[in-house]
């Protein structure tokens, strides 16, 4: 019985371990809010598209990104990231249209977007 229970006890540690991030390697901080909202971390890091996403959309994206704690490396192009949802946030859902020309325009976001996307489908995912 005892056995059974240990058993238990060390695959709950581990799985909470692996959906931290932490066994993989990953920022807690990072990937832990991500993992717990994975229907908007799924799309928390690609370019606002116009006709897809509404401002709504928009702020849930940035609510999650000003969760994050991000990795050393990443913490330039988060505060870039951050920089474009904010922009982004205020705009109305009938001028939208821009967005992603933005996005585009800026090679820092576009850089940032993919980079922040890459670490959470690369690390945080694993």
């Amino acid at each position: 019985m005892r056995a059974a229970v240990s058993s238990s006890l060390v695959a709950v540690f581990g799985a909470s371990l692996i959906l931290s991030g932490c066994a993989s390697g990953g920022n807690a901080g990072f990937c832990g809010p991500l993992l717990d909202d994975t229907e908007i971390a799924a799309v928390a890091f690609n370019p606002v598209v116009p006709g897809m996403d509404v401002t709504a959309h928009v702020r849930d994206r940035l609510e999650l990104v000003e969760k994050l704690s991000p990795a050393a490396d990443l913490a330039d192009e988060l505060e870039t990231w951050k920089a474009y949802l904010e922009k982004v946030v205020d705009v109305t859902d009938e001028d939208l249209s821009g967005t992603f020309d933005a996005y585009h325009d800026d090679p820092a976001v576009e850089k940032a977007g993919t980079a922040l996307r890459d670490y959470y489908t690369d690390v945080c995912l694993r």
